[in-house]
């Protein structure tokens, strides 16, 4: 049996960056790979589920007492940023037959044949900024500078440290790029296209489906409301989100929903409204589109990488243009060819064909 080891953030949710390493983990385990995964930390139910693949984890079983992700995350990388007193730790858990290692994580600094890098923080931070709480705001305006230094310093250690640097997206290439980070390829984060996929043939299509997260444009989401569309939105991050904008009429804030619902929910809206500060890749509009649901978002960065305009949804230069396409489709609808398209362009990052790029990699090392 081949052996395979996948280094990955803390795994609190099989969401976001966390969520290409588990997928591959699992589809590569039908092709006869032995799965050891790294990470800092796990929840019970991901603990159960990887068992239950029979893919090997090793967790430091490291602790924080923040209950949000997003801060356990910034606690671990800012922790590796100044001691590297994770991946002191983590190389104790090292298997002793790793075989190939891939690297998923931003914060777990280890050699590796692949490293692959989702987005420096900073640069999130640093667009995000103006949309932080105050006291986040003054946090970020104090430290910018400090943290700008360690996001630098961390990936120039995991570039050098790589044999090869793999990006999610070609918007990312050119980042880091100009980072002075030699990119050798990229390969699109995996859907499970059989579980993401349409849940009825004749959709309601009576809202439009949004997502409420730290990188979302409330502005456009705002006009769009106050334009008579009527809004379902998702998402745990309703502290980003204007509390004004929690009562308005035509949003129904549905907060953290479960995989089926959101599947339902993508399946019978009329279209998902993407507006985005920063995205280096994204997945909600290729969830959108597995469901067969067009997507309206930003004709820049990640999605305009997947939404291919006027055919799986539109792209808009900026947030005008953006709600201009909104209200049109909202009042007139679109041809239904469209969502035969989105499910067709959607397979396209499904993990079985995504993971057939991976073992081409691997292959070869």
């Amino acid at each position: 049996m081949k052996k395979l080891t996948i280094i990955c953030d803390p795994l609190t949710s099989d969401l976001g960056p966390t969520r290409p390493p588990v997928l591959i983990a699992k589809e590569l385990r039908k092709y006869d790979y032995e799965i050891s995964l790294m990470t800092i930390t796990i929840n019970e139910k991901l603990q159960e589920n990887l068992d239950s693949h029979k893919i090997k984890v090793f967790s430091a079983g490291s602790k924080t007492f923040f209950k949000s992700d997003s801060l356990t995350w910034f606690y671990f990388w800012t922790r590796e940023g100044i001691f590297e007193s994770i991946s002191r730790k983590m190389r104790n858990l090292k298997p002793k037959h790793e075989g190939v290692v891939l690297n998923f994580s931003n914060m777990i600094v280890l050699p590796s044949h692949i490293w692959y890098a989702q987005g420096p923080p900073t640069v999130l931070i640093d667009n995000i900024k103006d949309y932080l709480t105050p006291h986040y705001k003054m946090f970020y305006a104090l430290t910018s500078h400090f943290l700008r230094k360690i996001d630098h310093k961390t990936t120039q250690k995991f570039s050098e440290i790589s044999e090869k640097v793999f990006t999610n997206s070609k918007y990312l290439a050119h980042l880091y790029k100009r980072w002075g980070v030699e990119v050798n390829t990229v390969i699109y984060p995996p859907l499970d296209c059989q579980k993401f996929k349409p849940t009825t043939a004749s959709p309601s299509e009576e809202y439009v489906v949004t997502y409420f997260g730290k990188e979302t444009d409330f502005r456009a989401i705002q006009k769009a409301l106050n334009n008579g569309i009527k809004i379902k939105a998702f998402g745990g991050k309703i502290a980003t989100a204007p509390k004004v904008m929690l009562k308005h009429p035509n949003l129904a804030f549905l907060g953290r929903i479960s995989d089926s619902q959101l599947i339902d929910l993508y399946s019978n809206a009329l279209f998902t409204f993407f507006p985005f500060i920063e995205e280096p890749f994204g997945y909600i509009p290729i969830e959108s589109m597995a469901c067969g649901t067009p997507v309206i978002t930003f004709d820049k960065q990640g999605p305009r990488e997947t939404v291919v305009n006027k055919v799986t949804g539109w792209l808009a230069n900026n947030e005008h243009e953006m709600i201009d396409i909104a209200l049109r489709i909202w009042n007139e609808g679109y041809p239904k060819k469209i969502r035969s398209n989105c499910r067709q362009k959607s397979l396209e990052f499904d993990v079985s064909l995504i993971v057939k790029r991976w073992l081409s990699e691997i292959t070869n090392i």
